[in-house]
């Protein structure tokens, strides 16, 4: 079976369920398959760190990780990292030597802000007024943005975007995913009653930090000598499916929160 193939059987799966746990779900589970994203794309970071060659203190940090998506319900999030950064030197006091513990703290707590504190903005973003309506389209547009940068760049690519980064990224596939992205943000309308130009700023924000996103995985994956996050069929690995979700899922709680003034239920 080619990878398109299993990138569209996946698809089938997640869809439907993605659509069950957003709008008819009890927000229990909605949580709980938030929480399960979480550690799993934290995991798969921690293995990716570690074929690079680095310590990791995967216990501490997906205890940590764990824990952020109920910090989400309040305000203890920073000081919850804070906490993990003290927890991790604590720990380090007690061995024999002090060997590589800048890069020991450094990644670990990278991968809890970067995978798990990220990711935790979707219970906020469903937190606020018509939050379901929020999350689905932030999904939604960045996943079709995704499939249109994949598709225009399968048939159309020929400049390459980054290639020490990212050797298959086109600048024809990043433009059509600008272009699929905003289409869809402004189709939204439909559907979402504000103005318009907030739904095109969104779009375009949104565009450009799953590009932005996408890349920042490559680079590392590129670093450590890893093709893929983990070993979905057809999708590579759970962080390589939210990669594009980590940087925009907050952006879109910070301007619905700070431009728009929505604030949560």
């Amino acid at each position: 079976m080619s990878a398109l193939a299993k990138r569209i059987g996946m698809s089938f799966i997640l869809v439907p369920m993605c659509i069950v746990v957003i709008f008819y779900a009890p927000h229990w589970v909605f949580f709980i398959v938030v929480e399960g994203f979480i550690l799993l794309a934290l995991n798969e970071f921690f293995s990716i760190a570690e074929n690079k060659g680095l310590i990791i203190h995967r216990g501490f940090g997906l205890c940590f990780g764990a824990l952020l998506p109920f910090a989400a319900y309040s305000s203890l999030q920073l000081p919850l990292v804070l906490g993990a950064c003290v927890a991790l030197f604590i720990f380090l006091f007690n061995r024999r030597s002090p060997d590589r513990t800048i890069t020991s703290v450094a990644v670990s707590v990278f991968g809890i802000v970067y995978v798990a504190w990220f990711f935790s903005y979707l219970i906020k973003l469903r937190l606020l007024p018509d939050g379901a309506m929020w999350v689905f389209y932030t999904i939604l547009i960045v996943k079709a943005g995704d499939a249109g940068a994949y598709f225009v760049g399968s048939h159309l690519g020929r400049v390459k975007l980054l290639p020490l980064v990212s050797p298959n990224k086109s600048v024809e596939g990043a433009i059509g995913q600008m272009i699929t992205t905003v289409a869809l943000s402004m189709a939204a309308l439909f559907f979402i009653d504000i103005a318009w130009y907030h739904m095109l700023l969104l779009g375009l924000g949104v565009g450009g930090l799953a590009i932005f996103g996408d890349l920042a995985e490559s680079l590392i994956k590129r670093d450590a000598g890893v093709k893929d996050s983990g070993q979905l069929p057809g999708l590579g690995g759970v962080l390589d499916v939210i990669d594009s979700l980590l940087f925009t899922v907050p952006f879109v709680y910070f301007y619905l929160s700070f431009v728009l003034g929505l604030e949560r239920m």
